[in-house]
């Protein structure tokens, strides 16, 4: 396995970690959001995961890196609490919540921070790694 091929492998999980950290940020943005993009109550958001992939990413088969290949909405129910003074209550004073676990978004934000730190310092080793390579061959 070729240096290029480490760098590709580590930019890989750079680009999958941060599309993981973007979707964890929207779902905790939106874990109190009672209405759908256009306006609509009754409709709360919907929670969204990132379906990760092993991509084949150079000639050798232990080349491999990860891409993302589908966000899905993870078939959970909403969270009715009743509440009649807020404006989405139904007739009954319910409203509909998303049911977004914030404990565990935070849990999965930090693991994809950890990995992206994690790439970024295989991206840099294998950089670096170059360099020396460069100026053994100089001297």
């Amino acid at each position: 396995m070729s240096v290029f091929d480490t760098i590709r492998i580590a930019a890989s999980g750079l680009t999958a970690e941060r599309l993981r950290m973007d979707v964890a940020a929207s779902n905790l943005a939106n874990s109190e959001t009672t209405r759908t993009q256009n306006g609509q109550a009754g409709q709360p958001y919907q929670e969204e995961a990132v379906v990760f992939q092993a991509t084949q990413m150079g000639p050798m088969a232990a080349a491999q890196g990860v891409s993302a290949v589908a966000i899905v909405q993870p078939a959970r129910p909403d969270v009715r609490t009743y509440d009649p003074t807020n404006p989405d209550a139904d007739a009954s004073g319910f409203v509909n919540y998303p049911n977004v676990d914030v404990a565990s978004e935070m849990s999965d934000m930090m693991g994809a921070a950890r990995s992206y730190q994690v790439n970024a310092t295989v991206a840099q080793a294998a950089k670096q790694q170059a360099l020396d390579a460069i100026d053994l061959g100089k001297a």
